[in-house]
């Protein structure tokens, strides 16, 4: 999952405390092993997660590349001045890509 995370989103390996981790501008990702398997996030308590992209059109595009199937693609809310995203990990985790946001 780490690997993924440093993979896709460039995050920066390393570790916290004990547990592996992946840093990425504003959060910490920290990662334990579990003994069953992982239950999806969409629709629980911790819907989704989000991250803040420039340039996200190019980023959407190269994650289609490498095979990436996207649940809402790339879109534009002009009236708002965004544009946003939604996938789900290979692990189960709903994403939310936005440019634009950051404005607000």
């Amino acid at each position: 999952m780490k690997d993924w995370y440093v993979g896709t989103f460039a995050a920066i390996p390393g570790m916290r405390g004990n547990f592996e981790a992946a840093d990425l501008p504003g959060v910490n990702l920290t990662y334990s092993s579990a003994d069953t398997a992982l239950a999806g996030t969409q629709g629980r308590s911790l819907d989704h997660i989000g991250f803040e992209i420039d340039g996200l059109a190019a980023f959407c595009e190269e994650l289609e590349r490498q095979g990436i199937t996207f649940d809402m693609p790339y879109t534009e809310i002009e009236s708002l001045g965004l544009a946003i995203a939604f996938f789900t990990d290979p692990f189960g985790t709903y994403i939310e890509l936005t440019e634009g946001l950051d404005e607000y």
